[in-house]
């Protein structure tokens, strides 16, 4: 029963033609359309939160661990480029990562991500009139873990959106920062992320995540990270995975880079 595991009386994502589930979609809308985020508190019940964790924390001796460099874009390296370039810069990543396969299949993470209101929900949101899970075996739902020590430096998401859904926080740290909006798809804007990355903080917000908030924002087109993580609890985060078709998977590079294998 999916009442128990999301707040239905607040986020009536299972009846959106009813006058609360409009003006729910409205909102957040509006929120992605302003400035592509959109932020739900309390969405899951203490309940599900529970189960999630154990779930989560269950599986935690099968995450990846990965420990490399990346530039902001995830790309494959241009030597072409100078070496000042924002897409030649190496950040280091410190993130380990359940894969999708590594979940239960019965548990309640999986039931969640499996239920097609909240598919349908997220798509409408952001538009589609078809919107679909990821088909990647690895990283259609996947739980980030940041060990304390553990951070993610800027990038971009492969993904056009990501959903994610905050289980754990940190006892500290792992804060999330985002600047919204910074590229298009038709320019990378590298003078705006490289003054980013050189420490032009003005633009930066820091969102606060409560246990239990599903968390809608445009990912390939927003700068974001994850501060270091501090004291001895990880920070858990599942990350929910959509794409507009139905056959969508991650790059090789990503699935080496964050599961250390590619299927």
């Amino acid at each position: 029963m999916m009442e128990n595991l999301v707040n239905l009386s607040r986020y009536p994502i299972h009846d959106l033609d009813s006058s609360a589930g409009e003006r729910l979609l409205a909102k957040c809308r509006n929120e992605m359309m302003d400035v592509g985020i959109c932020m739900l508190s309390e969405f899951l019940t203490p309940g599900a939160i529970d189960r999630m964790k154990a779930e989560a924390n269950s599986q935690l001796g099968n995450a990846f661990y990965c420990s490399n460099t990346h530039n902001a874009y995830l790309r494959e390296d241009d030597p072409s480029l100078p070496t000042s370039h924002p897409g030649r810069r190496l950040l280091r990543t410190e993130v380990g990562s359940i894969a999708n396969d590594f979940l239960p299949a019965d548990g309640a993470l999986v039931r969640l991500y499996k239920w097609n209101c909240l598919t349908d929900f997220i798509g409408q949101v952001l538009g589609y009139e078809h919107f679909y899970r990821s088909a990647d075996p690895l990283g259609a739902l996947s739980v980030n873990v940041f060990q304390p020590g553990g951070s993610h430096a800027w990038h971009f998401d492969e993904s056009k959106y990501t959903v994610t859904v905050m289980l754990q926080p940190a006892e500290s740290g792992g804060e999330f920062e985002v600047v919204a909006n910074v590229r298009t798809q038709d320019d990378d804007n590298y003078d705006r992320v490289a003054s980013i990355l050189d420490g032009d903080y003005d633009a930066v917000v820091r969102l606060p995540f409560a246990p239990g908030t599903l968390f809608i924002f445009a990912g390939r087109h927003s700068l974001h990270r994850v501060t270091d993580v501090q004291g001895s609890r990880p920070r858990l985060v599942p990350v929910l995975a959509y794409a507009e078709h139905p056959e969508y998977v991650n790059s090789k590079q990503v699935r080496r880079l964050f599961w250390g294998r590619d299927h």
